[in-house]
């Protein structure tokens, strides 16, 4: 009688005979086989899949957000344009390319590691800090070109619009800086601010974000707006408020979200600029988000004065 195999046995046999080829003559079924160990964080020692793309070691998503020192990115514009590096020296520096968060249609973004940037700046110019940004302000001519017809600070690029907005800060009575780093894609801080020695003697540090588009109909989302949120308020910075700043308007998502936390978030939209273009600073759409009193205890109402002004209608 013929003997057949059956599908499960023919499966065994077919494995049996493969690994026999593969593993050579000297086989022994009955002989432990040694498991090839996990890769492990070269930071905390733990398991781990992710690898950083330029260092090419293993490093956990953790150690990548604890150590920025030594783990966190800056862009190509950026290295190039505060820290003074030419393309030819930064082609010396590993890199790795991410989509582009803000503009999805726009170019893969060139990320290198900030530490190595740094020491590269330093062997150069003998020093590692960032290139003082010095901001240049607007002429009273080229605010009024775009006071008779706001529409044109879309044909602003994305660095202009952060100039134009320090500017009218600068305006405001605020000191303000311009970052020199990047935070990843959860949002970035493009200013700093903080009040003028000669206007006021109390610090505070203002967080802000200036958010530019071509398009007339498009808006900062809720998504951009809690990014920057989570950004100004995450790892301990010391900032009091964040501001957002964009020249069409927020979605009406985002202005809920900004709403819900007010306390510490403004959003400022074209309206606004409207009003800091003709250098009107007090009205009282400032104080937007300023209750009009507030009660510290109960039957206990603090009232807040502020100027009498008509907020014009949107």
């Amino acid at each position: 009688m013929c003997k057949t195999t059956s599908g499960r046995q023919f499966k065994r046999l077919n494995w049996s005979q493969s690994r026999d080829r593969h593993v050579g003559v000297g086989y022994d079924a009955g002989m432990p086989q040694v498991a090839k160990p996990k890769p492990t964080c070269a930071e905390c020692g733990r398991v781990t899949i992710r690898v950083n793309p330029i260092l090419d070691i293993p490093l956990c998503a953790h150690c990548q957000r604890g150590h920025p020192d030594k783990y966190g990115y800056i862009t190509k514009t950026r290295a190039r344009g505060e820290y003074r590096l030419r393309e030819s020296d930064l082609a010396r520096l590993g890199s790795y390319e991410v989509d582009n968060p803000h503009y999805k249609k726009a170019a893969p973004m060139q990320l290198y590691l900030h530490q190595q940037v740094r020491k590269l700046s330093r062997e150069k110019y003998g020093k590692d800090e960032p290139y003082i940004v010095s901001i240049i302000p607007f002429s009273e001519h080229q605010l009024k070109w775009f006071a008779d017809d706001p529409d044109r600070i879309r044909a602003m690029s994305p660095r202009s619009f952060q100039r134009f907005v320090a500017d009218r800060l600068d305006a405001m009575g605020l000191e303000v800086q311009m970052v020199g780093d990047v935070y990843r894609k959860d949002g970035g801080l493009d200013l700093i601010a903080y009040p003028k020695r000669d206007r006021c003697q109390f610090p505070f540090l203002l967080a802000v974000q200036a958010k530019h588009h071509h398009l007339r109909h498009a808006s900062t989302t809720v998504s951009e707006v809690r990014d920057f949120h989570g950004a100004f308020t995450s790892r301990g910075l010391p900032f009091g408020t964040g501001l957002i700043v964009t020249n069409t308007s927020f979605t009406p998502d985002a202005q809920w979200f900004a709403d819900n936390n007010r306390a510490i978030l403004r959003l400022r939209d074209l309206e606004d600029l409207k009003r800091w273009l003709r250098n009107d600073f007090e009205n009282e759409s400032e104080w937007r988000e300023i209750p009009e009193a507030i009660e510290v205890a109960p039957g206990v109402r603090i009232f807040i004065p502020r100027k009498s002004v008509i907020i014009p209608k949107r």
